[in-house]
């Protein structure tokens, strides 16, 4: 006599979301969001060749250095996803300059901290009682010029200038020959605003050429097919 054995009950499918189009989406928002907000911020920034008399500038309006440690900060805290982001465009048609120029940025902009950290000491140091703002201006000094600081603002310098450069190249062909110029004219820019004309204006200038090239890379991000951006989920 044959025994039937009852049919094992099918496996629920499961289903996968594929969010790879949601993550373009993301990815073209953040981009156009770290150069621009450090832009702006070059218009609230104090003069700081004199820390002493910085902190008492900053004193009499401690609003200003507040807006420009936060977009600062806001800048920092996108700017290596933007640049992630940049790099997937570019990867198929130059994929060792732009896992060089990758490096270089995420070792610049990851070691950026002090960057911020010491933005919010000049905040902090500016409400100090003004006989103890010496102290401060002492310690802000010693901060931007030695131990871990100093190698980490070294180390932004730097790599921000290079990467900016490394970055533009492997660009070329992924996005319009205006996009990654913009990208290669940050360098000098940036060079003009703190060497020859000492203006944060013209600095401010420099991060937009960057957000001008960021925008094209946005747009091409949103134009990316999904299945070019990344690999679709496992169903």
């Amino acid at each position: 006599m044959t025994t039937l054995k009852p049919t094992a009950a099918a496996a629920p499918a499961v289903r996968v979301h594929d969010v790879r189009r949601f993550r373009r989406r993301v990815a073209a928002l953040v981009l156009v969001v770290p150069a621009t907000s450090v832009g702006i911020g070059r218009l609230f920034q104090t003069n700081d060749d004199n820390t002493r008399r910085a902190l008492d500038q900053i004193a009499t309006n401690p609003e200003r250095q507040f807006v420009f440690a936060l977009l600062g900060y806001i800048g920092i805290v996108t700017v290596v996803p933007a640049f992630l982001a940049a790099a997937r465009l570019s990867r198929r048609r130059r994929p060792v300059l732009t896992t060089i120029a990758l490096g270089v940025n995420l070792i610049a902009y990851l070691g950026a901290w002090a960057m911020g950290a010491v933005d919010n000491l000049f905040l902090i140091g500016a409400q100090l009682p003004a006989d103890q703002r010496d102290t401060a201006a002492a310690v802000i000094d010693k901060m931007w010029s030695s131990g871990l600081a100093g190698v980490s603002t070294g180390l932004f310098v730097l790599g921000h200038v290079l990467g900016a450069i490394l970055m533009a190249f492997a660009l070329r062909g992924s996005i319009p020959t205006f996009g990654w110029v913009a990208m290669l004219l940050t360098t000098p820019a940036h060079v003009v605003a703190f060497v020859v004309l000492q203006q944060p204006v013209v600095d401010m200038a420099a991060w937009l050429l960057m957000t001008i090239s960021f925008a094209y890379c946005a747009v091409a991000t949103l134009r990316t097919p999904d299945d070019a951006w990344d690999v679709p989920p496992i169903r």
